[in-house]
């Protein structure tokens, strides 16, 4: 049979989850009928007889298999030297179990095994690429972080495919428990490779192993077989032998064999190994070992076992694993009874314990099994002080171990390390607030000991909790501007039980805003807006300490101060007969920063003067259609701040000139210099014979379109320029270009040169 680990075939077999696993390169199709695979398992309780797992699982058939654990060996296939030709499918694990000595259950124990597994393989013929590697269906017991732990056992159904084809295409494989339809997309080794492990659920649940396509179990056709147990020399009953390959029966389809159909052709085979120990129906006797430790000191050593069972079974023991004797026998000492289910056993004079112990339970009265349970030996601990002084708050803890020749040390759990002094350990523990119930000590050798504290002295009275002493805060803002304070910051708690915190949040009266809680420690006053006279708020609040206790209400005062006019500030502007548009709020303020300003309020100027209209940011003066000779004209507006304060009217005085014959306008110049880091340097300059109220307006061509790059005024001496510096946002196209407008109207577009 395969002797490698199967959950070395693809991972650790304790990472699936309940689903089949596939390579990349197919997708897989289970077309095979329904069938009930296997009826029923083992509802316990289990014990470490079969290592926490379930004694059977059951099929369909009426067959129950056992947890398959005996070292009995093969007559009609006999092993190679160090590779034992087992009945059973026990693989070797250096340094957890060894399979040339009895199997006990946790300290040689393998980290997987079986109720059932078949298996059979496929040899490619020459170098034709195509084989079936492996094809296993078993009943599988695992652990669920691999190696044997005490609540890690885990059950589950495996269907196992791996299988080589040269060839792209469809492949159907027929085997005893289904068909699979496989669309092979890459060819090769383990082109198909299907894993589908059932019923992997919480640790000690086996339930779900019933729910995979295992069942009935395959028998071998020259089985049943016989062997004896070399350990119990009992005659075990088995439904195949993997250690020979053979035809089987058993499918629910009659399908005993493998089949592999596809574009490389068919390949076939017949005959499997196959494990599985038919149940004993005998019980195992009961046991429980309750304590096994050791004592030593310059006389010797020492070793006591207890262990309970019913009143008539057998106990014995033996130190080790390895049987005792010819022919071997797990007995070496016999535990004494006391008639009434308790057991024990004691050895003097060994000059050095043993690692572990093995306790073999068995009631010929009874008709049970024998069960062997083992555990490593360890120390007794004894904890000989555990004093807690209240005049110093200290903790004093002594202890000893069994061990006085190979002293082990010993920790106190949550203190740390005691310190030797002979056989007597101790640690003081300083400045403990106050004593613990018990103390724990362990020892490095697997010893503890609890041991309840002795209180020395009497606890200190604590005074009564005293209440927070809060105090009244005075804060300002203005109508409409809300305003954040930190109650607490003058507060105080006389016991020092910080931090503190706000309750009791009152409310100002109507019509004066309101106040909410920010966070715990500081609250946001928001006033009214629209008030005209300044105004008082107050509401009130309680601090509260860490241990809930209320301060008297504290009184919060806001003076509230009405909303101030913004500022509208006079103006001066010149026009060449053109429509001008005047930003009259970039010089205007709010003495209280309540902004954005509006326009508001505007006056028309004189008739004949032309007109104006505004869009609540900006004024629009357009001057009479025809302006024959210079004139000024004047108009009003007022400035509302964001919460509706209106100034007073502010003039925008306009000097309104005849618009020129016609305006000579030139572009000079106009460049773009690439600077490092993706930067852009702009220049673009000209002139203009309309110098009064002119303004120039440049737009460019970059590589998100059409930008404006900016604006520039036209001077007295007729030059305009416009340059913008180490611009990241205005890229240029390979070949850009420049569209420059005046408020004339005048328009020109240039190409722009690139440096």
């Amino acid at each position: 049979m395969n002797r490698q680990r199967l959950s070395l075939q693809g991972g650790s077999m304790n990472t699936w989850s309940r689903r089949a696993l596939l390579a990349a390169g197919f997708s897989l199709t289970v077309t095979s009928a329904a069938f009930a695979a296997l009826s029923d398992v083992d509802p316990g309780p289990y014990t470490f007889a079969t290592g926490g797992y379930p004694m059977w699982y059951k099929d369909s058939l009426d067959q129950s298999l056992e947890l398959c654990q005996s070292r009995a060996t093969s007559t009609r296939a006999p092993g190679a030297p160090g590779a034992p030709a087992y009945m059973c499918t026990l693989l070797p694990e250096p340094g957890i179990y060894d399979d040339a000595l009895p199997l006990v259950f946790p300290d040689n124990w393998p980290p997987e095994m079986f109720w059932f597994l078949a298996e059979t393989s496929i040899p490619q013929v020459g170098n034709s690429g195509y084989e079936l590697e492996v094809y296993v269906a078993g009943i599988e017991a695992a652990f669920a972080a691999e190696n044997p732990v005490d609540g890690d056992q885990q059950s589950f159904a495996r269907i196992r495919i791996r299988a080589s084809v040269p060839r792209t295409g469809t492949y159907t494989i027929t085997h005893p428990y289904g068909v699979e339809t496989v669309n092979v997309t890459t060819a090769g080794r383990r082109a198909i490779n299907i894993t589908r492990d059932i019923g992997i659920g919480a640790p000690g649940n086996f339930q779900g192993a019933l729910g995979g396509a295992i069942g009935p179990w395959l028998k071998g056709v020259g089985g049943p077989y016989t062997e004896a147990n070399p350990d119990t020399g009992t005659t075990e009953t088995y439904i195949g032998d993997p250690n020979i390959t053979e035809a089987v029966t058993g499918s629910p389809f009659n399908t005993n064999f493998v089949r592999i159909e596809g574009p490389a052709g068919a390949i076939q085979t017949n005959t499997f190994t196959v494990s599985g120990k038919v149940l004993d129906p005998r019980a195992q006797t009961p046991v429980t070992l309750e304590r096994a430790t050791y004592s030593r000191n310059g006389s010797g050593t020492r070793v006591e076992v207890f262990a309970k069972a019913p009143s008539e079974a057998s106990l014995c023991m033996r130190n080790g694993l390895a049987l005792i004797g010819t022919p071997p026998s797990p007995c070496q000492f016999t535990l004494t009874s006391d008639n009434n289910g308790l057991f024990f056993s004691q050895q003097f004079n060994q000059s050095v314990p043993p690692e572990v112990v093995v306790v073999t339970a068995s009631n010929a009265v009874g008709g049970t099994q024998p069960t062997a349970l083992s555990s490593k030996l360890s120390d007794v601990v004894k904890v000989s002080t555990a004093r807690y002084d209240w005049a110093n708050k200290r903790l004093l803890i002594e202890a000893s171990s069994s061990d006085e020749v190979a002293v082990p040390d010993l920790l106190a759990q949550g203190y740390g390390r005691l310190s030797k002094s002979g056989t007597l350990q101790s640690i003081t523990v300083n400045d403990l607030a106050q004593p613990p119930a018990t103390v724990t000590v362990k020892s490095a050798r697997g010893g503890s000991d609890v041991e309840p504290v002795i209180v020395v002295g009497n606890a200190p009275v604590e005074a009564a909790n005293q209440p927070p002493l809060a105090q009244a805060d005075v804060g300002s803002t203005s109508v409409g501007v809300p305003i954040t304070l930190n109650l607490l910051l003058n507060d105080s708690d006389p016991d020092g039980n910080v931090p503190l915190t706000i309750s009791d949040l009152t409310q100002p009266g109507t019509g004066l805003g309101g106040v909410v809680m920010n966070g715990t420690t500081s609250v946001t006053y928001t006033p009214p807006t629209g008030a005209t006279q300044p105004l008082v708020a107050n509401f009130s609040y309680r601090a509260v300490d860490a241990k809930g206790l209320k301060s008297e209400p504290a009184t919060v005062t806001i003076n509230v101060a009405p909303n101030q006019a913004p500022t509208a500030n006079p103006e001066t502007v010149a026009t060449l007969g053109v429509p001008l548009t005047i930003n009259v709020l970039a010089n205007d303020t709010d003495p209280e920063g309540n902004v954005p300003l509006s326009v508001t309020n505007i006056t028309q100027p004189a008739a004949g003067r032309g007109t104006v209209s505004t869009d609540g940011t900006t004024v629009t003066y357009t001057p009479p259609a025809t302006v024959t000779t210079a004139f000024t004209t004047t108009f009003t507006y007022q400035a509302r701040d964001s919460l509706g304060g209106l100034s007073t009217p502010g003039t925008v005085t306009v000097n309104v000139s005849p618009r020129p014959a016609a305006e000579t306008f030139a572009v000079t110049a106009a460049t773009v210099t690439a600077r490092s880091n993706n930067r852009y340097n702009w220049d673009i300059s000209g002139t203009s014979s309309v110098t009064t109220g002119n303004t120039v307006t440049v737009r460019v061509t970059t590589t998100t379109g059409v930008q404006t790059l900016g604006t520039a005024t036209v001077a007295l001496t007729g030059r305009w320029r416009l340059a913008v510096s180490n611009s990241t946002t205005i890229i240029p196209t390979a070949a850009p270009t420049a569209t420059i407008t005046t408020s004339q109207g005048t328009t020109r577009t240039v190409n722009v040169v690139v440096q």
